[in-house]
């Protein structure tokens, strides 16, 4: 263990049990086998449903057809695909044969994909025929080919040839052993504080170790396939035989018309949906009995929303999580089934939750590194064996500490029961919504408008949304320009997400540090005290 691993304030947990020896590919093939009668998907926008031995016999089609390919050990299969009945059909398959899966953010321009392409670059890529302009144009000068789910192919394979397989094929069909579980199961992408993205590589064991926890009979996920949460609530299904709703939009109403219609067990969501459930109550006609928990994550909710939902609906267990695709997933949450967790939630409504088995925490000061005790804010550090591997072919020494702890990048504080708060953030990133923005991005277009010296942006805090980026800028000599032109101006080259929500400031210096870096955490202290 570490030097410090004996230090009085290290929060050591038990460890979680062992993992299953041969992947989550086997794993979630036995799951799918052993519950074949159970129903898998219902898709919401058709009412329609589908079993899991009408899912396997989709995802062992496509794993035949994908091993014909003749793909090396090491290959990797990538989607860019919207959340529908067919979108975890490759993913699965992808598993079956042993390969390491990918998924890109659907909403990302061409740019920022290819960008992620040139560092982590698929085989084979599945994309949706609303998605594929975007991508032709991402991966023009790349090796990879494309499977196009839709009448639309342009001249490329489609999905539907993939789906074609003799009977006996699919009968002899059997998943692949792996010989250990610690290798690259899926790849995620950061956004990375300066734009470069960053393949983050998940190990099987990781996995298996998050999706080994209580089961979901009945789930709505909002998830995209190129988030953590997908993969370890999308994978435990599979291997419980639990179903899902599919619902391709968030739009309340039919949330709570699904739970009634689909008998809905447990909702994860984001906090600003999350929200909706306390802002547009369900309708007084609408049976949501079946509706046992409501969980979010990727970021705080606040205590007057949490407040208001256990009021509205006191049946329904209500809790936030805190989880980082670093660490595999969930770090920080109450077990709503623990009598004593949920008291402390009651008596703390501001706490992300307390500590679960597998992970080891510590706070520490991140100018002297000094390990701090209960009550004193610091830089959350973990270790666990369901941590990332590492970066895809990039160095990722810098992410850890000299004693081998993950640095979250984030500011909590703890009590004496363990329970945590989140008090501020280190990391340039800016979390909106369920977003990690790229503060560096918006900065380069900020100063390519021919009147902006120097731009700094930053995130501000909001209720509902995480944080709303601001645009921070000092002006050229001569040069006047409307604050208000400035956010058009940006608005125009940038996605919905990365807007300046919190508007555009002027300064006539920005404070930089002796180094030579912008001080982003006082422009942010000062844009909170109304000093800006």
């Amino acid at each position: 263990m570490t030097m410090n691993a004996d230090h009085p304030f290290i929060i050591k947990t038990p460890d979680q049990p062992p993992a299953p020896e041969y992947g989550i590919g086997f794993e979630i093939f036995e799951g799918m086998r052993k519950h074949s009668a159970n129903i898998a998907q219902y898709i919401e926008e058709t009412g329609e449903s589908q079993t899991y031995h009408e899912l396997l016999d989709n995802c062992i089609r496509v794993a035949i057809n994908l091993k014909k390919e003749n793909l090396d050990e090491g290959d990797i299969i990538g989607l860019c695909v919207g959340n529908h009945k067919h979108s975890c059909v490759a993913y699965a398959a992808g598993l079956f044969i042993g390969k390491i899966v990918t998924a890109l953010d659907p909403e990302v321009v061409s740019e920022e994909n290819t960008k992620m392409l040139q560092k982590v670059t698929p085989k084979i890529l599945f994309v949706d025929e609303n998605f594929l302009q975007n991508i032709e144009e991402s991966i023009a000068n790349l090796d990879i080919k494309l499977v196009v789910i839709g009448e639309n192919t342009n001249g490329h394979r489609s999905y539907t040839e993939f789906l074609e397989a003799s009977d006996d094929d699919i009968k002899a069909f059997r998943p692949i052993k792996l010989n250990s579980s610690e290798g690259t199961a899926v790849i995620f992408f950061s956004s990375g504080t300066t734009g470069v993205p960053k393949g983050i590589c998940i190990s099987h064991y990781s996995i298996l170790a998050n999706i080994n926890r209580l089961p979901t009979p009945v789930l709505i996920v909002f998830s995209q396939l190129n988030w953590i949460s997908y993969a370890t609530l999308v994978l435990r299904a599979f291997r419980n035989g639990t179903s899902r709703v599919l619902m391709e939009t968030f739009e309340i109403e039919r949330v709570w018309a699904a739970i009634q219609k689909f008998r809905v067990t447990d909702i994860f969501a984001s906090v600003f949906q999350i929200a909706d459930f306390a802002k547009f109550p369900k309708p007084i006609d609408v049976d949501i009995s079946s509706l046992r928990t409501l969980m979010c994550g990727g970021s705080t909710l606040p205590p007057d929303i949490l407040s208001t939902l256990t009021k509205i609906y006191p049946e329904v267990l209500i809790f936030q999580v805190y989880g980082l695709t670093e660490i595999g997933g969930i770090a920080i949450a109450f077990n709503m089934y623990n009598p004593i967790h949920r008291e402390w939630q009651f008596k703390k409504p501001e706490s992300c939750g307390t500590v679960i088995n597998g992970i080891w925490y510590k706070i520490v000061d991140p100018d002297t590194e000094e390990i701090l005790g209960p009550y004193k804010p610091g830089e959350l550090r973990l270790k666990s064996k369901s941590g990332m591997i590492g970066f895809y072919n990039m160095d990722s020494s810098g992410e850890y500490d000299s004693d081998g702890w993950l640095k979250t990048g984030d500011i909590f504080q703890y009590d004496e029961d363990h329970c945590f708060f989140v008090v501020d953030r280190i990391k340039d990133f800016i979390k909106y919504r369920c977003w990690s923005i790229s503060p560096n991005t918006i900065e380069q277009v900020l100063l390519s408008h021919p009147a902006v010296e120097k731009a700094a942006v930053i995130g501000i805090p909001h209720d509902e949304e995480s944080d709303f980026p601001m645009g921070i800028v000092t002006l050229k000599e001569g040069y006047e320009v409307d604050p208000k032109a400035l956010e058009a101006y940006v608005e125009e080259r940038v996605l919905d997400r990365q807007r300046l929500r919190a508007g555009v400031k002027i300064l006539k210096d920005i404070p930089i540090t002796s180094t030579g870096k912008i001080q982003k955490r006082f422009l942010r202290k000062m844009a909170m005290e109304g000093r800006i």
